[in-house]
């Protein structure tokens, strides 16, 4: 349905969009449970740590940092690999090109 701007949807409209957010949530979960269970085991552990506050504790902020710094450690690692790449990607096609000496 297209809206003209500045009204507001129905209360029926906003319930029916609601059951199809959580009908394509329980779809979404339901697959993850019998695809990849390991992966919404650690999800729903993670909601929960988080949740529940665990965040503000010791350890979470202590998991944050690790993560953090493991994560740009990687990002950093997967930059420098990319520029590896590409310059010798850059250095085979310049040496494919360079037209190659006559001999005499």
């Amino acid at each position: 349905m297209i809206r003209s701007e500045g009204t507001e949807p129905s209360a029926g409209e906003v319930l029916r969009s609601l059951a199809d957010a959580a009908a394509h949530l329980g779809a979404f979960v339901s697959h993850m449970l019998d695809e990849q269970p390991a992966t919404a085991v650690a999800a729903a552990l993670a909601a929960g740590f988080v949740a529940g506050g665990g965040m503000a504790s010791p350890i979470g902020t202590r998991l944050t940092s690790t993560t953090i710094r493991a994560t740009l450690g990687n990002v950093a690692s997967l930059v420098a690999l990319d520029l590896l790449r590409r310059a010798l990607e850059d250095g085979e096609r310049n040496r494919v090109a360079a037209p190659s000496p006559d001999p005499e």
